[in-house]
């Protein structure tokens, strides 16, 4: 379904006994209060709920586009302004938006950038983009932190060469990351729409 561009949604339940719930609920307060890697353990104590769910349906929706997407982004481009696309969809949604919103034309290449998980991956999968630097990225939010720990320069160099980047599974401090690097490096007026937290 998220090849079509359709957004997934599993639906399943869980029975919780009143000493689960509020194991739980303690768990997860704690988390929240935590000083560092907050993020981190709030999704663990989230995961740790999400186990063992019985399933009940899956659910496919389209997310049709506003009329004036497509004119408006080729307006764009024909003004020499680049257009990135940030999202937390998975990778074949956001892919199939940028096709069809025509971010990206049927007629361009897409190099989707692997799921990494160490720097020599990053290096190895960046290497394989610069031979293809005509091409529209793709890539997820993991990858593109891991490709900005190690490769910062190079990964934005090689990324604004690129006709279109499509950033997906992206939390909202990802986005705020790319749009701050995008100002460092080209220094260069960005304009972001939708939630970036902490860029103001």
């Amino acid at each position: 379904m998220a090849r079509e561009g359709l957004r997934t949604l599993v639906v399943g339940k869980k029975v919780l006994t009143e000493e689960q719930y509020t194991g739980f609920e303690t768990r997860l307060r704690q988390a929240r209060l935590s000083v560092t890697d907050r993020e981190e353990q709030v999704a663990g104590v989230i995961s740790s709920l999400e186990e063992g769910l019985q399933l009940l349906c899956l659910t496919g929706v389209e997310d049709q586009l506003q009329s004036d997407v497509r004119p408006t982004l080729e307006l764009l481009r024909n003004a020499g302004i680049r257009v990135w696309m940030l999202t937390g969809d998975k990778l074949e949604t956001a892919a199939s938006i940028a096709v069809s919103s025509r971010l990206v034309s049927r007629a361009q290449t897409l190099f989707t950038f692997k799921q990494v998980s160490s720097r020599s991956e990053a290096h190895s999968e960046l290497n394989g983009f610069r031979r293809k630097s005509e091409s529209a990225l793709i890539i997820s939010g993991s990858s593109l932190e891991l490709c900005i720990k190690h490769y910062e320069q190079e990964f934005i160099e090689l990324a604004c060469q690129s006709p279109a980047v499509v950033c997906c599974r992206c939390s909202p401090t990802h986005k705020a990351q790319v749009v701050r690097l995008l100002q460092q490096h080209t220094k260069r007026p960005v304009c972001a729409v939708g939630e970036c937290e902490g860029t103001g």
